[in-house]
């Protein structure tokens, strides 16, 4: 089934330093993308010590920006850490830096999936978690309940980017997409604060495809005329499949 030239647009909202590889996916299968980053990501004041990641039975990496800051702060890789990472692109980023994991991410490649791979393994009494600042905290509270010691290090927090007028009005009038690529749940939240008020008709009106069904079901909630794509595997890779698919389905 054909997919006309107008339905070929793409809407990226993911940061700005993260979008290269997604765009390049999007230009090999012939869609037209515009780049609209919902969230910028800057580093936070934050120590991380050789003794801190010896001492640790567990390090934790929630995210690549956790693994990328953290470098920054202590240069991976760590030897003999006990690292996991919760996703694909986490694993990605902690492997080209030479950093070895002590088990692969499982799927659906987050916290709770993470969180019931652990109840399988040998208790321990420590870990470290390294994650963004006021991200979710279900790792660190079921591993308390557990009576591990965590420590947490928040090396990085996310940050609602100035958006124009005019780059509004090019976003949602002049160039509409007829799909939106939303990785997280804070750029969902940070693209409707853009949206805002004026846009947010033509907002809701659009397909999104999302990370986790915990976004598709946010998306629900705030009013979104179609139900959200979900992409299987979360990540650039399932997220263009399930782009493609939505324009299908459409036509």
């Amino acid at each position: 089934m054909s997919i006309d030239a107008h339905s070929k647009r793409v809407l990226v909202t993911r940061p700005k330093h993260q979008q290269d590889h997604f765009l390049e996916l999007c230009e090999r299968a012939g869609l037209e993308t515009v780049s609209l980053p919902c969230i910028d990501i800057l580093p936070v004041e934050c120590n991380i010590s050789t003794d801190g990641v010896s001492a640790s039975d567990l390090i934790l990496f929630t995210s690549r920006n956790a693994v990328d800051f953290a470098h920054k702060i202590l240069p991976l890789p760590w030897p003999h850490a006990k690292v996991y990472a919760i996703g694909r692109a986490t694993e990605r980023a902690l492997s080209k830096l030479g950093q070895t994991l002590i088990h692969p991410p499982i799927e659906p490649y987050n916290s709770e999936a993470f969180l019931a791979w652990h109840a399988t393994q040998p208790a321990i009494t420590s870990a470290l978690v390294i994650k963004g600042l006021n991200g979710r905290n279900l790792i660190e509270t079921n591993l308390r309940k557990t009576n591990v010691d965590v420590t947490v290090k928040s090396v990085y927090k996310r940050v609602i980017p100035a958006v124009s007028d005019a780059e509004r009005q090019r976003i949602f009038i002049e160039t509409p997409a007829s799909i939106i690529s939303v990785t997280s749940d804070d750029v969902l939240r940070n693209l409707i604060n853009i949206a805002g008020p004026t846009y947010a008709s033509e907002l809701h009106a659009t397909q999104l495809v999302v990370n986790s069904e915990r976004c598709a079901v946010m998306a629900a909630k705030l009013g979104f005329d179609h139900t959200a794509k979900v992409a299987d595997p979360p990540g650039d890779e399932g997220q263009l499949a399930a782009i493609l698919d939505c324009m299908r389905v459409k036509h």
